[in-house]
């Protein structure tokens, strides 16, 4: 069974992962940019940080199998390798 949140514009939510589990962001209306933040929950002062994982690329956008990392250089997202 796959949980699923529909969100309205200009709102958020908050989401829990456990290691190993896929969140899948689907921008449903319009063309613009979807804001996605990732905390550690051991130190939510710990966050995902787009200027840390473009050093760590060489490149602006992520591309399939990219590890994702924290303002403290640590892991905690990968980009998909593929869509479901």
């Amino acid at each position: 069974m796959t949980d699923q949140i529909t969100l309205q514009a200009r709102t958020g939510a908050a989401v829990r992962l456990r290691r190993g589990k896929r969140l899948t962001i689907v921008n449903t209306h319009g063309t613009q940019v979807v804001d996605c933040w990732a905390l550690s929950a051991a130190d939510p002062a710990e966050h995902m940080s787009m200027p840390h994982c473009r050093n760590q690329w060489y490149r602006l956008t992520p591309q399939p199998g990219d590890l994702l990392v924290t303002n403290l250089r640590n892991p905690i997202l990968r980009r998909a390798s593929t869509t479901r």
